[in-house]
């Protein structure tokens, strides 16, 4: 009797206890940074030692799904995150101290905003972006993350190291589309094409979108798919909920798109992770914030996953399979470079900078993802082409991988707007354009032009480089300048001596050639010719009377330079090195105030060399703080000219901050001075900074202390400090900065405020 009961009664006790999944399936939701929540859930789950069988996702959810089918571990993803990359790479910048090279950005003025006219198509002479943020960054990542993973799996994303699967939006058929064959990276890159953020991927006559406007949690498409016994849900949204007003533009334009989604898992086979994450979709500054809350989430339901789930896969078993996967990736390795969409001309020209040789199949370069990737971003940081989505093939017999890419070219005729607004008289507005060809040669001419009050120069000239075994570049140009500073305020807020009455004007013809030396440095020769004038207060002391100088000459230089600095003004890391060697010679030649002519011809020549150099740097351990240094070192043999102010006029000067450079200040001029100081930095909030600097100039003796001064005494140390709040804007700096000049008492102090770039045109004479 006992055993015919005994059977029924365990029957009874296995149909009570209850269910354990077998296998398991992860489904991720959306969100842009939110996404980055699943990366804390994955890292619990493989901590806990709970399977993970299948992963899906849609948008960001796609990545990191993606991302752990193609064999990269939590504490992986956790890297890349903290390191900063990922917020580059929607930033749709490339970065130029990293990728352009520094010869091609000699000469290149900052602006505000800038405009390009097609002038050869009057049907679309003005050309509005398509997307709000370029994609270049984010695709060559998508490559870097996941071409070779999906090479391994033949392009089948059931090979993968775990089964994957995401989900994207037809909009020509208004559905969503499963994504579970291809290219690993275009998959991933469909699914995350936010509306108006990146352009579409255009695939099989389909227009795909972000996957979440049709299906931001597709859970029932992986229970279709898969079939897992258990599904986990992953979710960092809210749901459907409507925009806010307290959204953000990117926030409210998608939500506005998305159509209802449903987040409601079967209880009798699920496990839900969420948090509605407060962040907005492209701030990554909360990367580490919102990985720690999925974590956290995920060990808070960890226990009733643990009942739920009868296998255990130790962390170690997971590791060796996920190296047994990633060791069958091959290597990004490149030899085969197919570019469409541009002419012959501009073609031969872009393959010759990207450095992929003939176009004949089997005999172009062979080079690493790296490699090719700074070519191409060296390219396109100069702003003149565009790059559809790249698609990428491995080819099983060479063991390499083809690269397919369409490029455009940008409009030819630029249009560029800018200035600075200051609460002194050293207000400007610039205006410049540009057109340019491309084809073997690169040629661009241009006009700029810098308006103000007081300070007013201009250039007009052009460029050409060229691309042999080396590339080189001549440029040329015609320049003008003229300063007047016998009027306007500077900010002064105490008693002036340190500064002289005076007017200048410059008017020559420039001509240089350089090459680079490294991506960042080059060597460059130019040579000057043309005249500078001096108009100075009279030496007879006859009221506003001036004295004129006018110097005519011919000058030379050799220079090396390594720039690295992330701003052109106020930077905050970076280096800018020079050290160069000048030859000047010339007529000098001076015509008093009661005079009508030029009375004086004498030649004059020097020769000389300066060493320059900034750098700023961050402090180790210390999120907030970072530090900078200034050297500047001149020694010449600088003659006497006619009169002592035409002599110090033309003498080099040390200006290390921009407010030396508004005024005349004959202290800080010499044929020969060591120089520099030190500028901690303290920052308040992301691109805003409280900077202070200390600044020292040790030079040689002046012949002759203008009676201008107050204290007749030539000493020949002198001192700035200075004292500035900063906050880089997308198109320009804002600064308040309070300036003193010389230590020894009160007097020299100076308040401006400046937004904008005060531009200080080149000296003929060089320095």
């Amino acid at each position: 009797m006992l055993r015919k009961i005994l059977p029924i009664l365990l029957l009874s006790i296995l149909a009570a206890a209850p269910a354990r999944a077998e296998r398991v399936g992860v489904v991720m939701s959306g969100g842009g940074a939110k996404g980055l929540y699943h990366i804390g859930v994955l890292e619990a789950l493989e901590e806990s030692g709970i399977p993970i069988d299948y992963v899906a996702g849609t948008s960001m959810g796609s990545i990191i799904a993606a991302m752990y089918a193609a064999g990269y571990s939590p504490a992986e993803m956790r890297t890349i995150v903290t390191s900063g990359v990922v917020k580059e790479w929607v930033s749709g910048r490339i970065d130029p101290n990293r990728y352009a090279s520094y010869y091609r950005q000699i000469g290149v003025n900052p602006s505000f905003v800038s405009f390009r006219f097609d002038l050869n198509n009057p049907q679309r002479k003005f050309r509005v972006p398509t997307s709000l943020i370029s994609s270049a960054q984010i695709d060559m990542a998508l490559i870097d993350l996941f071409a070779s993973a999906s090479a391994a799996a033949g392009d089948d994303f059931d090979r993968l190291m775990v089964p994957f699967f995401c989900v994207a939006s037809d909009m020509n058929a208004r559905a969503p589309v499963v994504m579970r064959r291809g290219a690993l990276q275009e998959a991933v890159r469909a699914s995350m094409s936010i509306p108006l953020v990146f352009k579409p991927v255009s695939r099989d006559s389909m227009l795909l979108y972000d996957g979440g406007i049709y299906d931001n949690f597709p859970w029932r498409t992986l229970d279709e798919e898969f079939s897992p016994d258990l599904i986990v849900g992953s979710i960092c949204t809210s749901g459907n909920t409507p925009p806010h007003e307290d959204n953000s533009l990117l926030d409210q334009a998608f939500l506005l798109a998305m159509q209802q989604t449903d987040y409601d898992l079967p209880e009798e086979r699920s496990v839900r992770i969420a948090r509605a994450v407060g962040v907005n979709m492209l701030d990554f500054d909360s990367a580490v914030e919102v990985m720690n809350a999925g974590y956290d989430d995920a060990m808070a339901v960890m226990p009733e996953l643990l009942e739920r789930i009868r296998e255990r896969r130790l962390p170690a078993e997971v590791a060796t399979r996920r190296a047994a996967f990633r060791a069958a990736c091959p290597a990004l390795r490149f030899c085969d470079y197919r570019f469409e969409g541009l002419a012959e001309a501009p073609l031969a020209y872009m393959r010759d900078f990207v450095e992929v040789g003939r176009s004949a199949p089997g005999r172009q370069r062979e080079m690493d993802f790296d490699r090719l990737r700074d070519n191409i971003f060296s390219m396109l940081a100069d702003g003149d082409f565009t790059m559809d989505f790249p698609h990428v093939r491995y080819d099983t017999l060479s063991g390499r991988y083809r690269f397919d890419a369409r490029f455009t070219t940008k409009p030819a005729f630029r249009l560029m707007l800018g200035g600075n607004v200051s609460s002194t008289a050293f207000n400007q507005a610039y205006v410049g354009m540009s057109y340019q060809t491309i084809g073997h040669v690169g040629h661009k001419l241009g006009a700029d032009l810098y308006l103000g009050p007081l300070y007013t120069w201009g250039s007009l000239g052009g460029r050409s480089d060229f691309y042999m075994r080396e590339p080189l570049f001549i440029d040329y140009s015609f320049n003008f300048s003229v300063s007047n500073f016998r009027h306007g305020a500077f900010g002064r807020l105490s008693r002036v001596d340190n500064t002289q009455q005076i007017k200048t004007s410059d008017l020559f013809f420039s001509l240089g050639a350089g090459l680079p030396v490294t991506r960042r440095s080059c060597f460059v020769l130019r040579a000057n010719a043309g005249h500078t004038n001096y108009h100075y207060d009279s030496e007879r002391g006859a009221g506003d009377d001036t004295d004129h100088t006018r110097f005519s000459f011919f000058a030379a230089k050799a220079e090396i330079a390594r720039n690295t600095l992330d701003k052109a003004l106020y930077p905050r890391r970076g280096s800018d090195l020079k050290l160069s060697a000048v030859g000047v010679i010339g007529r000098d030649k001076l015509r008093p105030d009661a005079a009508s002519r030029f009375y004086t011809h004498t030649v004059r020549h020097w020769f000389g060399g300066r060493f320059t150099w900034d750098k700023y740097f961050d402090m180790p351990s210390c999120s907030w703080f970072s530090f900078g240094f200034n050297v500047d070192a001149v020694i010449t043999d600088h003659p006497r000219f006619s009169t002592e102010s035409a002599t110090l006029l033309s003498m080099p000067s040390y200006a290390p901050v921009p407010h030396a450079r508004m005024i005349y200040m004959p202290d800080f001029r010499s044929s020969r001075f060591v120089a520099g100081g030190v500028m901690p930095t303290f920052d308040i909030a992301p691109n805003f900074f409280f900077r202070t600097g200390f600044y020292a100039m040790y030079r040689a003796r002046h012949a002759y202390v203008p009676d201008a001064l107050d204290e007749a005494v030539d000493h020949r140390m002198h001192y700035i400090a200075e004292a500035s709040f900063v906050y880089h804007t997308p198109i320009g700096p804002v600064s308040l900065a309070l300036t003193k000049y010389d230590l020894r008492n009160w007097k020299n102090m100076y308040l401006t405020f400046n937004f904008g770039y005060p531009i200080f045109a080149p000296r003929g004479t060089f320095y």
